[in-house]
Formats: C-alpha cells, structure tokens, sequence
C-alpha cells in the first residue's frame, strides 16, 4: 500500500503503477518482485482447510491468491469500489483469466456471468500490457450456480468454481506433494 502524495489516503497498488512510472507500456517487469510490480505476495497455505462459511470475502480474496500463486499464477489483487464481488487478475506464461469471488448463499444467475464477461473485457489491456495474449473469466462462489448461469457461462467460455468445486481445490491444494508449503515444508 502507498500513501497518496497530498498524505490524505491510502491506495492499492494497481497494474498500472510501473508505467506511470516511466516504463513503457509494451514491456512488463522481467521479475514481479521488482520494486513497484504490482503482484501481491503469495501467503503461505493454511495447515487446514478454511471454513468458507464464515471467512470474509477478503480472506476468501487471500487464500485464492495464495493458491493461484503456488500453482505458478502471478496474481493483482484489483481494488474493489463498492461492488459485490472482489476480483483478481491472474496470468502465467500467455495466460490471464480475471477471477469475480463471489461470496454468496443463494444459487448465482446469468446475471454474475454477464458481470464477468463486462469484466474480461475491461481488464484484457490491462492483462495483455502484462504479457497474457489469451484472455479468459472466472468466477469463484461459495454458493452453486443455476442452470441457467451454466449454460451461459459454457456459451461464454467462463469457468465456474462453485462450493464443491472451490473446496476440491483447496484440499488438492493442501493434499500437494511437500504439504502446504511450496519450498517442501509445512506454513
């Protein structure tokens, strides 16, 4: 986090820090843990699976970094401004997919597709600055989806992560050959 210039607030880092810092902007850093890359760090993997019930959207937010970043991912956090859902943007090698978490009870509608669709839209320059040429949608829920959000996400070309599915991911995450930690040993 960086404070502001005039002292009045507190910012995010943000994609696009490192070219309003001079940078061009075809060129992204050759390491992401250069001074002013915007890529979050990877939180070690908790010693056992988290509650989704009762976490927030942001340890939800964090815990998903954590596993995208072991899995290879660099990931920026985006900063949310006042919508329902936190989003990450996540790319490794031509790759970049935008990430809605959605924390929710109810089954989710077309609706939270068409929002990740506005979304990938939004973000491809963005991903694209940072190296990924194929760009896709995710959305993570801690609720189910509906019939009709899948057919639509499948007509789109979004992937869904519902509560099982997210879970499956966490324990395939935990179950990862060295235990939790990605340099061999246990967080």
């Amino acid at each position: 986090m960086q404070i502001s210039r005039n002292g009045q607030g507190i910012s995010r880092s943000s994609p696009f820090d490192r070219w309003r810092r001079g940078r061009p902007v075809d060129t992204p850093p050759a390491d992401p843990s250069e001074p002013g890359a915007p890529a979050a760090r990877i939180p070690p993997a908790p010693r056992w699976a988290p509650n989704l019930t009762v976490m927030t959207s942001d340890e939800i937010e964090r815990h998903l970094t954590g596993l995208f970043g072991r899995r290879g991912y660099t990931v920026w956090p985006v900063p949310s401004r006042g919508e329902v859902a936190s989003v990450l943007l996540i790319c490794r090698g031509q790759q970049g997919v935008v990430v809605q978490v959605r924390r929710w009870n109810a089954a989710l509608g077309p609706e939270v597709i068409r929002a990740i669709v506005a979304a990938v839209d939004y973000h491809t320059g963005t991903l694209g600055r940072l190296g990924c040429s194929q760009v896709g949608g995710m959305v993570v829920s801690t609720s189910t989806f509906n019939d009709e959000a899948r057919a639509l996400a499948t007509a789109s070309g979004v992937l869904l992560w519902d509560r099982p599915e997210l879970e499956a991911q966490i324990q395939a995450d935990l179950a990862r050959p060295g235990g939790a930690d990605p340099r061999g040993g246990r967080a």
